[in-house]
């Protein structure tokens, strides 16, 4: 199967998901400095999850730059990759509302930690069926960097969560994205 569809598929998904983020970001109650100062929370989880949308997308693009061949695997794969992403805007006022809360800041990392995983057997299945750009696409995928380092950073955030910190998460999900988007800058 072609690759046109499903990117874009994928591009509008993003884009809506995006769209409901800002959305989703209340009104200061007066328009002053001092309200809008009393919102950063709401501004940091609405960076952070705006940040992951851009990498998340960017790193999509450059993947299927090099794919020539998907299957009923892939995008089935890539539909539960959405499904799960789509609940960023969800997650992310969840947040903002509760910053020091560790249920909301668990789901947070969570939602991550799923789509890196899926994310890692869809690179897996690529790999499989796209045997002559294999090369091409380990390289691109980058696997170990892309997915592997981001799943050992967040059990690191829940460790540190559980101890009583749950802000760590949305740190660590913050570092993971400047990490990603400081390594695709560099390729």
């Amino acid at each position: 199967m072609d690759t046109n569809r499903l990117e874009a598929f994928y591009d509008a998904i993003i884009a809506i998901i995006v769209t409901v983020l800002v959305l989703e970001l209340p009104q200061p109650a007066s328009p002053s400095l001092a309200a809008i100062w009393a919102l950063k929370t709401n501004y940091f989880a609405y960076f952070i999850s705006f940040l992951v949308c851009a990498n998340l997308w960017q790193y999509h693009h450059l993947i299927y730059n090099h794919v020539e061949k998907i299957n009923s695997k892939i995008i089935w794969l890539n539909i539960l990759l959405m499904l799960v992403f789509s609940l960023i805007p969800y997650i992310t006022t969840f947040v903002a509302n509760n910053p020091y809360s560790l249920i909301p800041q668990v789901l947070y990392g969570l939602d991550f930690i799923l789509v890196d995983l899926i994310l890692a057997i869809m690179s897996k299945s690529l790999l499989e069926l796209n045997k002559d750009n294999e090369n091409i696409l380990r390289d691109v995928m980058s696997i170990t960097s892309a997915l592997k380092i981001p799943l050992v950073i967040f059990v690191i955030a829940f460790i540190i969560a559980l101890l009583g910190y749950p802000i760590v998460i949305s740190i660590c999900c913050l570092i993971t994205v400047i990490r990603s988007i400081h390594d695709s800058l560099r390729s």
